[in-house]
C-alpha cells in the first residue's frame, strides 16, 4: 500500500471487540478505553499498525467486530454441535457478555463502510442488544429444539477448548457487552437486531 500509485479511495480494516477487555459490569461503546491482556494489546497494536500503514488521503474505517453468528464456519457451528448432543448450557458463571453481529448484516456493514464515504474512524461491529452467556445459550437450545443443556464448569473449558474446539478457552469464558453508537446514531439499521431473530433465523425449527 505504500508503494502503490494509486491507492484506493477507502481502506476498509477489521479489528476486534476484544479490545474491550473482559468489563462483565459495563456496557462498551467506541468511546470506552481499551482493556488488559493479551487481546487487548493485540488489537492495540493491530490498529497502531494500521494507521501507519494507511496511505495519506485513503479512508480508513475499522470495524471492532463481535462475535458473527453464521450458520456455516464460525463458532457458533461448533456451538450448535456441542448443544445437539446436550453439551449446550451454560459456560462458566454465565455472566459474561456476548457481542453478537448476524452475518447479514456484517455483510452490509462492510458494503456500507465502502460505499459511505461519511464512515470514517472505529466503529464497532455488533448488533445494539448483547446478553449473557447464559441467555445466549438458552436462546440457541431453544431454537434448536433441545430442552437441556449440561452446563460446563471453567476448569473443563480450559482443558477442553484448546483440545476438542482448538480455540482459546479465554473466548468462552470472559465476554464484553458492547453497543454499537457510532453506527445507531449514524442511521445504520439493523435487520437483525436481537438474538432470538438472529437465531431463529439460523437455526430455527422449521
Amino acid at each position: 500500500m505504500g508503494e502503490i500509485e494509486s491507492p484506493p479511495p477507502v481502506w476498509v480494516q477489521m479489528s476486534t471487540a476484544h479490545a474491550y477487555g473482559d468489563p462483565s459490569d459495563v456496557v462498551c461503546d467506541e468511546d470506552s478505553p481499551f482493556g488488559v491482556g493479551l487481546a487487548p494489546t493485540v488489537a492495540r497494536a493491530w490498529e497502531s499498525a494500521f494507521d501507519e500503514g494507511c496511505p495519506d488521503g485513503v479512508r480508513r474505517v475499522v470495524l471492532r467486530t463481535s462475535f458473527v453468528l453464521a450458520h456455516r464456519g464460525g463458532a457458533l457451528a461448533r456451538l450448535a454441535t456441542l448443544a445437539r448432543f446436550g453439551l449446550g448450557g451454560t459456560v462458566g458463571h454465565g455472566r459474561q457478555g456476548i457481542s453478537w453481529i448476524h452475518l447479514r448484516d456484517m455483510n452490509r456493514l462492510f458494503a456500507r463502510a465502502t460505499e459511505d464515504a461519511s464512515m470514517r474512524g472505529a466503529y464497532l461491529a455488533t448488533a445494539p442488544n448483547p446478553v449473557s452467556n447464559r441467555d445466549f445459550m438458552r436462546a440457541l437450545r431453544r431454537a434448536m429444539g433441545v430442552p437441556v443443556g449440561l452446563p460446563a464448569p471453567a476448569a473443563l473449558v480450559r482443558l477442553g477448548a484448546p483440545l476438542i474446539m482448538r480455540t482459546d478457552p479465554e473466548l468462552a469464558l470472559y465476554g464484553r457487552y458492547c453497543v454499537p453508537k457510532r453506527l445507531e446514531a449514524e442511521g445504520f439499521a439493523f435487520e437483525f437486531p436481537t438474538l432470538e431473530g438472529a437465531i431463529a433465523d439460523l437455526y430455527g425449527q422449521t
